[in-house]
């Protein structure tokens, strides 16, 4: 109860302050278990989303990045976003901050400008269960405007799978 509690305080603080550090327009990154994800997804009301499941040590995750960061700017002005869900912390032995360290710097490098947040939880089984993932990442899973999960795809992804996708999110 205690842990959830803190989740939820610094995803409280992180929709408020950019959690990034230096400034506006970089994305918003932060460590989560299954109720900050909830969360987060829940703040989307409304808007079409991408949830994606990767990480920096997946090579299909990074080769379907940029399309994911074109579909993302392709979309946000149409109500569009993704969220991205990185399993970088369940490397054996990284630490929370160090997670966190090399996230800035790949989100800082590849330029990434959608959320991050990066999936905290003692094993993957309730995540799994919660969205029917396969284990295997990439996944993304594309969610309506209600809240709904309207398409999936587990593997890598190409843009037009991805706007098939954020168009079938927004309802078009």
């Amino acid at each position: 109860m205690k842990k959830l509690a803190i989740s939820m305080l610094i995803l409280l603080i992180c929709v408020f302050l950019p959690c990034s550090g230096d400034g506006a327009n970089k994305p918003n990154i932060q460590v989560v278990d299954l109720a900050g994800l909830e969360a987060a997804i829940a703040e989307q009301a409304g808007k079409g989303v991408l949830l994606s499941f990767w990480a920096i040590w997946c090579p299909p995750c990074l080769a379907e990045l940029p399309d994911l960061m074109e579909v993302a700017a392709e979309f946000s002005a149409r109500g569009g976003v993704v969220l991205s869900v990185s399993y970088d912390y369940m490397i054996p032995g990284i630490t929370r901050e160090e997670a966190l360290e090399k996230m800035r710097d790949f989100v800082a490098e590849k330029e990434i400008d959608f959320p991050v947040l990066i999936y905290d939880a003692e094993d993957y089984d309730a995540i799994n269960e919660r969205f029917d993932l396969p284990g295997p990442i990439p996944v993304t899973l594309a969610i309506d405007r209600k809240g709904a999960i309207v398409d999936r795809y587990a593997d890598q992804a190409d843009k037009d799978r991805l706007t098939a996708m954020m168009q079938k999110a927004l309802g078009n």
